[in-house]
Formats: C-alpha cells, structure tokens, sequence
C-alpha cells in the first residue's frame, strides 16, 4: 500500500514537472518575440504565433493569448497550410506537420521566427531557434544565418544569451 502511495505522489510530480517545463518554453517563446524585429512589412498587426493547439506547448501558448509585445497584441492560431503560412510571424515546430509546413516552398522564405521546441518529434530543418533540453534546464541555440537569410533581426542580448549561435 505504502509502494502505491509513493508511486502515485512521484507520477503526480512528474506530470507536474512536465506542465511547468511547457510554461518555461512558452515563456521562451515570448520573450523571443520581444527580442526579435520583423520587416517594417511585418511589423505591425497583431504577433500571429503559429502552433498544434493539441500540444501541451501549444495550451500553454494559448494561455498568453492576448497579451502585448511591442505594441502588437499576441495572437495564437493553429499551424496553417500552404500559403496561409505568411499570416506566421512565429511558427513553433515540434511535430511532423508544423515541421512540413516550416520546409514547405511557401514558408521558406517568409520572414517567420521559426522555433522548433525542444521535445519535438522532427529532424534537421530550417529553424532560427531551437529549444534544448540541458539535463534540468531549458537552453536555445540559434541559426543567426537563418535569422537574417528571413530577414528576422535578433536582439544582440538574445544572441549573447543563446547557448550556440551559428
């Protein structure tokens, strides 16, 4: 009985490690597009952050929805397709169909930050930040050449901050 009782208390405090680790990445997320500057075309509207709302990223993102960021207000919307993709500012990949959509033609020279998070199921791809887990803490890396080859603009204190730029 007493076996029963711990393993039900560590589950529960697994689970609840995990909810706090998607709330540390969707923090990630935010403070990013604080840090990032999008062509003068781009730059006004609403911040359209692109994401499976099925994923616990995802409910955790969605949680920030409304909030501001630079005067713009921030707006979480599902992964779309094809040329709907230029709606994106932030496009968060961390499964087969966000990873697709971030390698498709119509995205590929869009400029869109594009994170993949860090417990994604994707390979290699084009992204401007990656999310890494680091044993218990949360690092990025960034592709600088990504960033500008979109004509994304990053912060010099993102970029000093990043455990990796390329």
């Amino acid at each position: 009985m007493a076996c029963a009782s711990i393993a039900s208390a560590c589950i529960c405090m697994l689970a609840q490690a995990q909810v706090d680790l998607y709330s540390l990445e969707a923090a990630y997320v935010y403070n990013f597009t604080q840090f990032t500057q999008w062509p003068a075309t781009r730059a006004s509207g609403p911040l359209t952050v692109c994401v499976n709302p099925r994923t616990e990223l995802g409910a955790a993102l969605a949680k920030l929805d409304g909030r501001t960021v630079s005067d713009r207000a921030w707006r979480v919307q599902p992964v779309p397709d094809g040329a709907a993709l230029a709606a994106c500012n932030v496009l968060i990949v961390e499964d087969a169909a966000s990873n697709a959509a971030s390698k498709s033609a119509s995205a590929s020279e869009l400029p869109i930050l594009v994170i993949r998070a860090a417990e994604a199921d994707t390979g290699e791809g084009p992204y401007i930040v990656a999310l890494v887990r680091d044993g218990d803490r949360l690092r990025f890396d960034i592709d600088n050449k990504e960033a500008a080859r979109r004509r994304v603009g990053l912060s010099s204190k993102l970029l000093r901050l990043a455990r990796n730029v390329s």
